[in-house]
C-alpha cells in the first residue's frame, strides 16, 4: 500500500471512529432520538445482582429503567442498556474511570471529593451509614480508648478499594498503627469472616448489614455505633468525558427530583424492608 492510500485509509478509519464516538453521546442521542448506554455494575446484592434465576435486578438496575422509560416520555429518546458485571469493586472503578463516553457505573459508590476529582457522578440517590460491625462477644467501644484496644487490635476484613477501606485506613493512620487487610470480593463475606472467627471485623454499608441479619439469625454480631459514619449518599458513576451526566441529573433533580416520587418510594420497597428504608431514602 503506498503512502497516500494509506493516508486515505487512515482517514477513513479516523472519521468512521470520530462517528461512532460522537453517536455515543448525549448530544446525538438528542438529535439521533436513539443511542446505546454501557452499564457497568458490581455484583452487590440488593443494589444490583442476578437472582436464583439469572435475572439481573435490584434498586440500581429499577432506577435506571426509569431513566431509561424517562427518557422516552420526557426526550423522545429510545435507549438501550448493555449490561457488565463486575466481581471486584476496584476493577469496577478502574474501568469505570477510563470508560467509553456512554457509560454509567452502578456500584453503591459513595460520593467523595477525592472520587469527584477522578469521575463524574450523578445525584445522589440513597442514603447510607457506615456500621462498624464485630462479633457479639467483642465488648462495645463506648469511647477511643475501647475503640482502640478491643476492636482495632482485631484483624480488619473490607473491599479493596472501598469507602469502608477508607474508613479503616484513616483509623489507622490516626493511631500510628499499621494492619495487614483480609480483602474480599463481596460486603456479605465482611460479617461472614466475623461469623467464622471473633477476631474479624469491619466496616459495611447500613444495607449490607441489614441484609446479613436477616438471613443469619443465629449469629450475634453487634455495631459500633461510636465508630459509624452517617454523613454518605451514593451515586452513579460516570466517565470524566462524557455528556450523559447532563440527563441523568435531569433525570434526578428535575421537578421535586426523582427521589421525591412513588416511583422511587416503590423501588425501594420492593428490595428493602419498612426499617431500613427509613434509615437510606433521601428526604
Amino acid at each position: 500500500m503506498n503512502y497516500n492510500k494509506l493516508k486515505f485509509t487512515l482517514s477513513i478509519v479516523l472519521l468512521l471512529y470520530g462517528t461512532v464516538l460522537s453517536a455515543q453521546r448525549f448530544e446525538q442521542a438528542v438529535v439521533d432520538k436513539k443511542s446505546e448506554m454501557n452499564v457497568y455494575y458490581f455484583d452487590n446484592e440488593p443494589y444490583a445482582y442476578k437472582n436464583d434465576k439469572g435475572v439481573l435486578e435490584g434498586i440500581e438496575v429499577d432506577i435506571m429503567k426509569s431513566f431509561v422509560n424517562w427518557l422516552k416520555v420526557e426526550k423522545g429518546i429510545e435507549l438501550t442498556l448493555n449490561f457488565m458485571a463486575f466481581n471486584e469493586f476496584n476493577t469496577f472503578y478502574n474501568e469505570m474511570r477510563a470508560a467509553p463516553v456512554n457509560t454509567i457505573g452502578l456500584g453503591s459508590v459513595t460520593i467523595t471529593d477525592t472520587r469527584a476529582k477522578e469521575v463524574k457522578f450523578s445525584a445522589p440517590y440513597l442514603k447510607n451509614v457506615s456500621v462498624l460491625i464485630t462479633d457479639g462477644s467483642v465488648p462495645t467501644a463506648r469511647n477511643e480508648e475501647n475503640l482502640r484496644n478491643d476492636v482495632m487490635s482485631l484483624a480488619p476484613v473490607t473491599i479493596k478499594g472501598s469507602i469502608h477501606q477508607t474508613h479503616l485506613d484513616e483509623m489507622y493512620q490516626n493511631d500510628s498503627t499499621y494492619r495487614e487487610y483480609v480483602y474480599v470480593n463481596d460486603a456479605i463475606e465482611i460479617p461472614m469472616k466475623i461469623k467464622e472467627s471473633a477476631k474479624y471485623y469491619g466496616y459495611v454499608d447500613v444495607i449490607s448489614f441489614w441484609k446479613y441479619l436477616k438471613s443469619n439469625t443465629e449469629h450475634y454480631v453487634k455495631m459500633h455505633a461510636i465508630a459509624n459514619k452517617t454523613d454518605e449518599v451514593f451515586g452513579f458513576v460516570l466517565p470524566n468525558s462524557t455528556d450523559w451526566d447532563t440527563a441523568i441529573n435531569e433525570f434526578f433533580e428535575s421537578g421535586f427530583g426523582f427521589t421525591a416520587t412513588k416511583e422511587y418510594h416503590n423501588i425501594l420497597e420492593k428490595h428493602l424492608s419498612f426499617e431500613i428504608i427509613n434509615k437510606v431514602e433521601l428526604d
